[in-house]
């Protein structure tokens, strides 16, 4: 009784598997032809070929594609399209020079002046592979992908797309640039990936991390640029130089108006430095606390707020010649500058200052 029963489980079990091999079948409807000046049938060794040329429209499903020529081997599946290719789906459009399309499993192989575009998105490189219905592709050599409602673009040698999630990523030297509403460039990043993450507008770059903006230059191990609040975060040791100044902390943000930066905040260990004497990048004036705000107007320093056991050393000049060092501590301190030297300094709780004179500048130093 068992092995009858454990037969006729067998027997199920195949008659299942047979049903869903041609259900499946059923599901994947065949290319259809809907167009072309000549078709032609051919076969050598055993291998049959239709080749059509000429103002070539074909069909499946959802997905139209028109060329000049293309070339159909019934047996394996296999279609080669060539001249002026166009996919085209209710979502976007695939142009290439020449495209190899597995009628099996629904896989573009594109080469050649590839571009794909949907909504702000714009992708282009030399060769691309995508999945069935154009949803990812991973792409090779010259890789471009353009995020044209921020007039952001993603460059490098490998990428991949994932156009259902709106995800990008490049490496092979990337870099990230933007440009402004005149399509003038504002600012670049380099690092060793760069990934665009649509849904979120947010673009991260990873690992040594080089960003230039309005001639500051930030380094780190990875940032992170949301293009709809405007702001960056940087982390990894992250330091900034602009000029001669710099700065330097756990945590870097950089804030924007426009296409202006108009605030960069330091946390934990925040230190920013800067020459004391235009011209000689000895002495250097520091501030140094636990947070650090800079506010900056038309890429001018104008104040800041240093928090958490704060404290700023300046060398005082009067008439451009030295005088003496001055070391204020508190709580807080907001300095004010003046053509980027400090100019003033307010002190909140914990009030502290050392004044020595230039004399003794030289012996403490």
């Amino acid at each position: 009784m068992k092995s009858v029963i454990r037969s006729l489980f067998i027997a199920l079990s195949i008659l299942w598997c047979v049903a869903s091999t041609h259900a499946a079948e059923r599901e994947r409807k065949p290319i259809v032809l809907q167009r072309a000046s000549t078709l032609q049938s051919f076969e050598e060794n055993g291998i049959r070929r239709q080749e059509l040329v000429g103002n070539v429209w074909m069909t499946r499903d959802s997905l139209d594609v028109t060329c000049h020529k293309a070339t159909y081997y019934p047996d394996s599946g296999l279609v080669l399209f060539h001249g002026n290719v166009e996919f085209r789906d209710p979502n976007r459009t695939l142009l290439a020079d020449d495209v190899t399309y597995d009628e099996n499993t629904g896989e573009i192989i594109a080469t050649n002046g590839v571009k794909v575009i949907e909504d702000t998105i714009q992708v282009t490189s030399r060769r691309a592979r995508y999945d069935e219905g154009l949803k990812q592709g991973h792409l090779f050599d010259d890789v471009k992908i353009k995020e044209m409602t921020r007039n952001l673009l993603l460059k490098g040698q490998y990428g991949f797309i994932d156009h259902e999630r709106k995800y990008g990523r490049v490496t092979g030297d990337p870099v990230l640039t933007e440009r402004d509403s005149t399509l003038k460039e504002i600012a670049e990043v380099k690092g060793d990936t760069v990934e665009y993450f649509g849904d979120e507008r947010r673009v991260q770059v990873s690992g040594n991390v080089v960003a230039t903006r309005e001639g500051l230059v930030a380094m780190g191990k990875r940032l992170d640029y949301f293009a709809k609040d405007r702001n960056a975060v940087l982390i990894g040791e992250p330091e900034a130089l602009k000029e001669q100044d710099e700065m330097r902390g756990d945590t870097m943000r950089l804030f924007f108006e426009g296409e202006k930066l108009s605030r960069v905040e330091v946390i934990g260990h925040a230190v920013a430095t800067s020459p004391a004497d235009s011209g000689f990048t000895e002495p250097r004036n520091r501030m140094e606390g636990k947070r650090m705000t800079m506010w900056i107007t038309d890429s001018k320093l104008t104040s800041a707020l240093i928090e958490g056991t704060a404290t700023a050393t300046y060398f005082v000049r009067e008439k451009g010649k030295p005088q003496g060092l001055n070391t204020t501590s508190g709580d807080r301190l907001r300095v004010y500058f003046d053509k980027s030297k400090i100019s003033r300094i307010r002190v909140e709780g914990g009030t502290e200052g050392v004044y020595t004179p230039e004399r003794l500048v030289a012996k403490k130093n």
